[in-house]
């Protein structure tokens, strides 16, 4: 089994959020919080998608006129609309600055704008009471229902739950996260993914037991900018059988 303290799990979670997820791996709907449409999501969204693309941008263009020149250097008409959107709240040389400033930490770059909330927590802010997965064993093929419950005891900024799959064979470990924009408020709540074990080229699912990893964080996991932090890590596992 593979075991990991925080900050290894909280480095992991930053290399697995900048590849593409898995396609094993299926979201189900499972915020139990409500949250009104917001500029958070999209802010988010984008910022994963394009940060990169506009730190080149920032380097290469020179003299940037405005919010319209600048985003309308980006390749896709939709990344072109919602960074025309964003940069327009702050103006162009706002924008650029908190660009550079965010360090590809999408999260924290939209809390700058500001399109995040903060209310930063310390102390027992959030608890993680259960983790499980159904079934506990199964052959190749199987669909293994993973899930976690926690315990918010205080109002946290923009959060995350990632979910973390390794591998009995130190393959390349599966993942999925889930955003809570308006962070985690007091209460008792539940997060769910399904993972498909049907063999691929990318994962073979082997049998062995698989090492399951989910971590609770206001923020990126991992990240060494403000408003981030771990707020708690379980861990359990799961068995593909022989055939």
């Amino acid at each position: 089994l593979i075991t990991m303290n925080k900050q290894t799990f909280g480095l992991f979670v930053l290399a697995m959020l900048a590849v593409s997820a898995s396609a094993h791996l299926v979201s189900l709907p499972r915020q139990q919080q409500k949250v009104d449409l917001d500029l958070c999501p999209l802010c988010v969204q984008f910022a994963s998608q394009s940060m990169s693309q506009l730190l080149n941008i920032i380097l290469n263009a020179g003299v940037i006129g405005g919010c319209g020149e600048l985003c309308g250097l980006l390749p896709a008409k939709l990344e072109v609309t919602a960074c025309t959107l964003l940069c327009d709240i702050v103006g162009v040389d706002a924008f650029i600055h908190l660009v550079q400033k965010a360090d590809l930490d999408p999260i924290y770059m939209c809390e700058l704008l500001p399109a995040c909330p903060v209310h930063d927590c310390s102390g027992n802010c959030v608890q993680i009471l259960d983790t499980v997965v159904n079934p506990a064993k199964g052959p190749q093929g199987t669909v293994f229902d993973i899930g976690v419950a926690y315990q918010v005891n205080n109002q946290t900024s923009t959060g995350t739950v990632v979910f973390q799959v390794a591998p009995p064979d130190e393959g390349e470990p599966l993942g999925d996260a889930e955003l809570v924009p308006k962070g985690f408020q007091p209460g008792t709540y539940s997060a769910h993914i399904q993972l498909e074990a049907s063999p691929s080229e990318d994962e073979p699912f082997s049998p062995g037991s698989y090492t399951v990893e989910v971590a609770v964080c206001q923020g990126e996991c991992g990240s060494k900018h403000p408003h981030s932090a771990i707020y708690d890590v379980k861990r359990t596992s799961f068995e593909i059988t022989a055939q």
